[in-house]
């Protein structure tokens, strides 16, 4: 078996932008999003030899992680939660005891090192494209975004910007695949009526690729829907 630091680094540079990506298209705050990143892929190196044991091949790498972003990004909301009634000396003693035991950090920090950026090479680059464009593309993908209740905003992204099957999503949230396909009609026709607000464009549903979210009239039929386009291609 691959060693735990080798095979999280293999997953750095598979699935780094899409935990990115989805963390980020829940959080919608960039340098959280970075942090939560690498936070995940902490939380992976920890357990990933007790998860691939305890799968055997079974295991779905890609799954795992996306589920360890998932909680991550809860674990930050309700430690929000819990420092708004925590007084802030108390804090400050937990992080001198943190302090102590940072030694220990060294494989994680290494770890850290090349997790940081978490996007792959080129991850950003943009070549022949109109840049005020695509800047209020993205602009008005994530303002619909941040517009969808979290639940179908959560599937969407699993299934558009992930890639994951309706079974595989229903797996991850632990609910029924027709709850499931639910949120994804919704999402999907939310989505395309605050779009179109949004951004003054008028998007058409291509129902031979229930995968992908509208693509707009005013591009071409090859390009990817408009929550891919704009996602793929934040600034690094």
């Amino acid at each position: 078996m691959m060693p735990a630091a080798q095979a999280v680094e293999l997953l750095i540079h598979e699935y780094g932008k899409l935990v990115f990506q989805t963390i980020y298209g829940l959080t919608g705050d960039w340098e959280e999003s970075q942090d939560l990143t690498q936070d995940t892929f902490h939380q992976a190196l920890k357990t990933i030899d007790a998860a691939r044991a305890k799968s055997g091949v079974q295991f779905h790498a890609k799954a795992w992680l996306l589920q360890i972003a998932l909680n991550t990004v809860r674990m930050q909301r309700r430690r929000r939660r819990i420092f708004r009634f925590i007084p802030f000396s108390r804090l400050q003693k937990e992080e001198a005891s943190e302090s102590e035991t940072s030694s220990q950090q060294a494989s994680i920090d290494a770890l850290n090192e090349r997790a940081a950026p978490t996007q792959p090479a080129g991850y950003g680059a943009i070549e022949d494209i109109d840049l005020e464009a695509l800047v209020a593309e993205q602009d008005a993908v994530r303002r619909s975004l941040a517009r969808l209740t979290e639940p179908l905003r959560l599937c969407l992204l699993l299934s558009v910007i992930g890639q994951f099957s309706t079974r595989e999503i229903a797996q991850m949230l632990e609910v029924e695949e027709a709850a499931v396909r639910q949120r994804l009609g919704r999402a999907r026709k939310q989505f395309q009526s605050f779009y179109e607000r949004e951004s003054g464009e008028e998007i058409i549903d291509k129902p031979e690729n229930t995968n992908n979210l509208n693509v707009s009239q005013k591009r071409p039929p090859n390009h990817h829907s408009n929550l891919e386009r704009a996602d793929l291609r934040f600034p690094g």
